[in-house]
């Protein structure tokens, strides 16, 4: 493997070791990647897409060049080298890479239950708790497929949920859904919907069948609706008779709850088992 003679991110400009435009970005943007949480591996994927070279003639990078640069102090301004990286950057690089196992700490239970349940109101995807002690915010919550990522100790995320909790218990009635605000979730009336247009479609029906189709769809919306409807009456007659709460209340959370979800404002809202959304402002 050829390897540089003058690190990346550096040239000689008129003799003069000189920060390298284009090189010093992707120098910082490493720092960045790294102290949020992505592996060497995928930060060496990602530079070999995007055809970065990091010799001339040579757009393959892996896990060595990567560590190459979060090794080299050179990038703190050392000697005649220009600065590139702040030395905290540097520091948090090198501590994170010092103690890489050493954040085996046992996770809280209900931490655990949320880690399950947790999603990115974004774009809905399941949010990842990263734990590492040597960060300036040890513990983060990433979104993996729109890179959005929240510092939320785990202590704070859970009084900020449970005074979410109280918020219900002490208003039951922000778990109510209006009428007209219920959704048909029946996956039955949606196959029921499909065959009566395929046939349309092909012209191969009667009119007696077409009538038992629709009557057998309407029958199933309706199920679906009385059933959203039940689930919004038991789910705020829970919340009536779980009186003032002084703490967390673990088994009301898994009754009540059905997902957590983290706005890219870092509130937190909690998904109820109806679909309704209640939140950390005056209104839900």
């Amino acid at each position: 493997m050829r390897n540089r003679s003058i690190p990346f991110g550096y040239h000689y400009q008129n003799g003069i070791m000189a920060v390298h435009p284009q090189e010093s970005q992707i120098v910082q943007a490493v720092f960045m990647a790294y102290l949020s949480g992505e592996p060497l591996s995928k930060i060496a994927a990602h530079l070999t897409a995007k055809l970065v070279e990091y010799l001339p003639g040579c757009w393959h990078w892996d896990k060595a060049r990567v560590k190459r640069i979060l090794d080299n102090s050179k990038y703190m301004g050392e000697g005649d080298f220009p600065q590139i990286i702040t030395n905290k950057e540097f520091q948090m690089a090198h501590r994170k890479k010092e103690g890489a196992n050493t954040n085996r700490q046992p996770v809280d239970e209900d931490i655990k239950l949320f880690k399950g349940l947790t999603y990115c109101h974004h774009c809905g995807s399941p949010m990842v708790r990263r734990m590492d002690s040597r960060m300036e915010h040890p513990v983060t919550w990433k979104c993996p497929r729109c890179d959005y990522f929240l510092p939320l100790p785990d202590e704070e995320f859970k009084q900020r949920v449970f005074r979410l909790q109280k918020k219900l218990a002490d208003k039951p009635l922000l778990a109510e859904k209006e009428e007209d605000e219920i959704q048909v979730t029946s996956m039955e009336a949606r196959r029921l919907t499909n065959v009566i247009f395929r046939k349309l479609d092909s012209g191969d029906f009667s009119e007696d069948e077409l009538v038992n189709l629709a009557l057998q769809c309407a029958a199933k919306n309706y199920e679906a609706i009385s059933s959203a409807r039940h689930i919004t009456d038991r789910l705020t007659a829970t919340l009536l008779h779980a009186g003032p709460l002084s703490a967390f209340d673990r088994e009301l959370f898994q009754r009540t709850v059905l997902e957590i979800h983290l706005t890219r404002k870092g509130e937190i809202l909690l998904k109820l088992q109806n679909g309704v959304f209640v939140g950390e402002g005056d209104a839900p």
